[in-house]
């Protein structure tokens, strides 16, 4: 028995969309019992499993599947326009590696190795105290230059959609680490200040990938055929298969004649 799910933008977004705000009131709520409530069963595994600032919980897992999902996308797009010769094609393999490792990093908090060698360095305290923001912020800006004809020759829909979704996750990573690294480095990491700014942060980010998420799929609908997920349910003499159906013709854009090529 084979049953098809449809992958569309607003069904997918509804139902991160809620993750996100339920990892982000739960990861809020649980930092703030530790000042306002007494001592509960259970609670100082519940602050670690939903601390949206803490490693190795529920938030990093949904985070790196987050991502991961956005790098299968990203290459399920890229196989299409590899069949169609499109001119921007090494762009989408390279976004699909780029979120890869930012799936692993998530799972490994990778570029916090980067802040005491960097700190070090620099001698950093203050809004800098997050110091690993200074040589991913550097990265960051040469992507962002080396990707301006990539993004201008996108749809005027997913181009602001990439546009915000770029605005929201840069925004919350450095943008939010910067404050957030002054109240570290000043209040402490257990203060009330620095709790509410990580979790805006962490927020920020969770949002940005929806909002990417939600571009790529829209995206694939409307230029590549759609996305779908294939489940088989097996009977007598089969074997289980669960694979993901992309579902991807070679399809050209739209010319689109306002748009930098």
């Amino acid at each position: 028995m084979k049953f098809q799910i449809p992958l569309t933008p607003g069904a997918v977004t509804q139902f991160l969309l809620r993750v996100v705000t339920c990892l982000a009131v739960l990861s809020f709520l649980s930092q703030m019992s530790l000042y306002f409530l007494p001592e509960y069963p259970s609670r100082d595994y519940f602050v670690k499993a939903f601390n949206v600032d803490a490693e190795r919980n529920i938030p990093t897992l949904y985070s790196f599947l987050a991502l991961l999902f956005s790098s299968l996308l990203l290459g399920a797009i890229a196989y299409a326009k590899n069949l169609d010769s499109c001119r921007y094609k090494q762009h989408w393999k390279i976004l699909s590696f780029i979120f890869l490792y930012l799936s692993i990093d998530e799972a490994g908090q990778l570029h916090e190795k980067l802040i005491d060698p960097t700190r070090s360095l620099l001698n950093a305290t203050g809004f800098l105290y997050f110091t690993w923001i200074v040589p991913f912020g550097f990265l960051v800006a040469i992507f962002l230059l080396s990707y301006t004809k990539f993004l201008l020759h996108l749809p005027v829909s997913t181009r602001k959609l990439f546009v915000a979704a770029s605005a929201l996750y840069i925004g919350g990573a450095i943008g939010m680490e910067i404050p957030g690294g002054y109240l570290a480095s000043t209040t402490g990491k257990e203060s009330v200040p620095y709790l509410i700014v990580a979790t805006i942060e962490e927020s920020l980010e969770m949002l940005g990938i929806v909002v990417f998420i939600h571009a790529l799929i829209s995206y694939i609908k409307t230029y590549l055929g759609g996305v779908s997920l294939n489940i088989y349910i097996p009977g007598k003499n089969t074997q289980v298969t669960d694979s993901q159906n992309t579902d991807l013709p070679a399809l050209s854009e739209p010319a689109n004649t306002n748009l930098l090529r």
